[in-house]
């Protein structure tokens, strides 16, 4: 059997027998096969896509497509443009992608779509009463892709309008570069158009320092503001000082100092850089849809006591109130951790946060206002900003102390030794300009992008700049336990039951658990995996029993899922009155969970469970894992769990949950991550979300932020050896503007040298153990570093 998923590329777990990494990417593979898609696998050319969710195997609601598609044709009615609208998507990875996605436009009868992958967008235009937008999200869902809402942003993809700032800075940078060559090439200063380059390469600075220069400038100035040091501070200096100093020699006509060409340059590969550092964490920023389970904004602030609302399946029941209904179905597991559904009768309380695991809307009457609501404390908790690297600000105030120093002493120096104050500005201004960490600024985004592209490979997704550093310096890793360490479902332990119900059985057991919540309910449907092409599509309306299970009537007999007189079982189905077979379900832990706990203990870090379910519950999967007593808490409120981790190094833990019990927990600790479920908000607030089924990522995790630290560190050492050789060299009267401007790209591409061969070397070390550093990575950190 192979190690990787046939359809996604990800390491398949241990638990399964067949070639994937989950159900619905062995559902997606499958009905690539058989509508004839296959050349889906030649344009993803061995690249990993992310795992199909299970959200995108389970019915969505799509009733605001259909309204936003009705307003798009009655907007175009009265002309004849066709219709058109845009959406999110949820599922982009690559040209693949897009391929499928306007293979199955086309067929569906649409005009013209657009798909764009860096911003999670497309827009569609279609010829009303020809295409249905709807069916196309329902056919799209097949293959593992959810659309949703358009984003509020609509589509921009960077903050601050730095990719604008690059894209502009990088024309200054040529215009400077060529306006300043003739010079350097033996240009005569009485040639008629040397004063109009010297015009152009100051205009192209100038504009370069307003446009790019201003953005280092004003993050320095803000951190100094705060009494903090940061790396912007040394970018800034360097810049103004060679901006400064070619002002002088313009001016003065001394050439020696004419760093126009230097600044500009210098502005674009410290703008490049940064975009390159936000691209990848905003791409995966932009995968996830918005979380459905919570309500509309507009039906939150209208809330208040007293004001009745309804609750549409799956989603969490915004604020405490009481039922309308005769009966309901809720499941507590945002709350309490507990998975298990219970049944709540009319005139009872139903606590806030609470989701409607039935498969009606419910009706209740507000207690309280949606501010006041458990709800909106945990979905308004945020999570601290950066910490302070105390160290790296020490290291910087000695930099810059250094650099000063050197700087203003080398230019008395020479002003006392050879009387020329040209010639000193120019020693003092090379020192400013030679210091500035060009490569480092150039290479860390290098590395924070391979990083991130080998976390992918892994089905884990990067949110933070800062994630690589906190994992470096972890002292524990603390799980919750519902959806994280175990599975989101329990696990059905005799699956093999389904095979040996007929079609129509099947398709009826397929449409009674497709849209409840209940965790048996979610379970049998991911076990029955996507409908076959060509199987009974069945419309009846299902409903659902207090206490008892699912009733629905269909080709002339009553069917029912239900709980058992049999204590041997937990489920059954029957067909009027006859069971077809019964099932049983246990919590399991996701696959590789206990290697992975071995793995990080043995990494000398302490692993702890943090629960809100009951004691027996967690005690049967401590046990499992090898845990004391002492290593795991039980039936934890959100405000005990995030008390825990503050009382305990909460600067070196990682927290991994994926409950809203788990938010506040989420804000305490120093790294956060979170399964994707489609039902929770917390990988919208994690460093990080993962897909798929298996743990077996951990120490991946672990080992690519190694590698990541060894990178960093190896280009910082390049950059003080060469920064000390270079000050040297700028202090003996050798480096000249041209020097300077040769110097600086070629020190930037030894250090991105240097951070593909360090993860180049840290794939091989994992090749070596097992885990496939995929060719597609190390071709890109070739081509990138070159």
């Amino acid at each position: 059997m192979n190690a990787n998923c046939q359809h996604c590329g990800t390491p398949v777990p241990e638990t399964r027998s067949d070639e994937f990494c989950c159900t619905g990417c062995k559902a997606v593979y499958d009905l690539l096969q058989q509508q004839g898609l296959e050349h889906f696998y030649d344009l993803k050319s061995g690249l990993n896509l992310p795992p199909v969710p299970a959200q995108a195997m389970r019915p969505q609601d799509y009733a605001w497509l259909e309204t936003a598609a009705l307003a798009a044709e009655a907007k175009r009615a009265s002309t004849d443009v066709a219709a058109e609208m845009g959406v999110s998507v949820q599922g982009l990875s690559c040209m693949a992608c897009i391929w499928l996605i306007e293979r199955v436009f086309a067929k569906l009868g649409g005009t013209q779509i657009q798909v764009d992958i860096s911003s999670g967008e497309l827009r569609m235009a279609w010829e009303p009463g020809k295409f249905q937008p709807v069916e196309f999200a329902q056919e799209l869902q097949r293959f593992g892709y959810l659309l949703g809402m358009q984003r509020a942003d609509g589509g921009q993809t960077h903050d601050n309008g730095l990719e604008r700032r690059t894209g502009v800075c990088g024309a200054f940078a040529m215009n400077a570069m060529a306006f300043s060559l003739p010079a350097y090439f033996g240009m005569p200063a009485d040639f008629p158009f040397a004063h109009w380059f010297d015009l152009v390469a100051a205009a192209s600075a100038t504009l370069s320092m307003l446009v790019g220069g201003s953005y280092f400038a004003q993050r320095a100035w803000n951190a100094l503001r705060a009494g903090v040091l940061h790396i912007d501070t040394p970018i800034t200096l360097g810049i103004v000082a060679a901006y400064a100093g070619s002002l002088i020699g313009w001016m003065s006509g001394e050439a020696g100092l004419k760093y126009f060409d230097f600044v500009a340059m210098f502005i674009f590969l410290m703008l490049a850089g940064r975009l390159v550092q936000q691209m990848a964490v905003t791409r995966n920023r932009r995968k996830l849809l918005r979380d459905p389970s919570i309500p509309e904004k507009e039906m939150l602030e209208a809330l208040e006591a007293g004001v009745s609302f309804s609750v549409k399946p799956g989603q969490a029941v915004p604020v405490a109130a009481k039922l309308e209904d005769a009966h309901a179905c809720i499941s507590l597991e945002w709350i309490s951790g507990e998975s298990d559904s219970c049944t709540r009768s009319g005139g009872q309380m139903i606590p806030s946060g609470a989701l409607n695991a039935g498969t009606r809307a419910l009706n209740a009457v507000a207690l309280e206002g949606w501010k006041e609501s458990t709800l909106h404390k945990l979905l308004e908790a945020r999570r601290g900003g950066e910490q302070r690297d105390l160290r790296l600000e020490k290291l910087l105030r000695g930099y810059l102390v250094v650099v000063v120093l050197a700087g203003v002493v080398g230019g008395v120096w020479w002003w006392a030794h050879s009387g020329e104050w040209t010639r000193a500005l120019q020693v003092m201004i090379s020192v400013f300009v030679v210091s500035c960490p060009c490569a480092l600024g150039v290479a860390a985004p290098l590395a924070d992008d391979i990083a991130a592209s080998r976390a992918a490979d892994q089905g884990v997704f990067v949110r933070t700049l800062g994630l690589w550093k906190k994992l470096t310096r972890l002292r524990q890793v603390v799980f919750d336990k519902t959806g994280t360490l175990t599975l989101e479902n329990p696990l059905l332990l005799n699956a093999g039951v389904l095979d040996e119900l007929d079609a129509t059985a099947r398709s009826v057991l397929r449409h009674m658990t497709s849209g409840n919540l209940h965790p048996v309910s979610r379970s049998l449907f991911d076990a029955l995996g996507g409908m076959a092409e060509g199987a009974m599509v069945v419309d009846a309306e299902v409903s659902e029993e207090a206490g008892q299970g699912l009733r629905c009537e269909h080709a002339g007999c009553v069917w029912r899922l239900s709980k058992p007189q049999d204590a041997n079982a937990d489920a059954v189905f029957t067909r009027d009155g006859a069971m077809l077979c019964a099932f049983r379900f246990q919590d399991a832990l996701r696959a590789e969970s206990l290697a992975q706990v071995e793995a990080l203990r043995a990494r000398g870090l302490r692993v702890n469970i943090l629960s809100g379910d009951r004691e027996a519950k967690v005690a049967a999967i401590a046990k499992q894992l090898g845990l004391q007593r002492e290593q795991w808490e039980h039936s934890l409120t959100p405000d005990e769990k995030a008390a825990w981790i503050s009382t305990h190094e909460p600067q070196g833990t990682l927290y991994i949950g994926d409950g809203a019990n788990d938010s506040l927990a989420f804000d305490a600790a120093s790294c956060a991550g979170s399964p994707v479920t489609g039902r929770s908000f917390l990988e919208h607030k994690a460093d990080f979300y993962f897909l798929g089924h298996s743990m077996r990522f951990m120490t991946s995790l672990l080992e690519i932020a190694a590698t990541h630290r060894r990178a960093v560190h190896a280009v910082f050492g390049f950059s003080v050896t060469y920064n000390i050789v270079t000050v040297i060299v700028g202090l003996m009267g050798h480096l000249s503007p041209l020097l300077a401007a040769i110097l600086m790209p070629l020190s930037s591409l030894v250090t991105l040298s240097l951070v593909a061969v360090v993860f180049r070397r840290g794939g091989g070390r994992r090749e070596q153990e097992g885990t496939r550093a995929p060719a597609s990575a190390v071709v890109s950190e070739c081509v990138t570093a070159c």
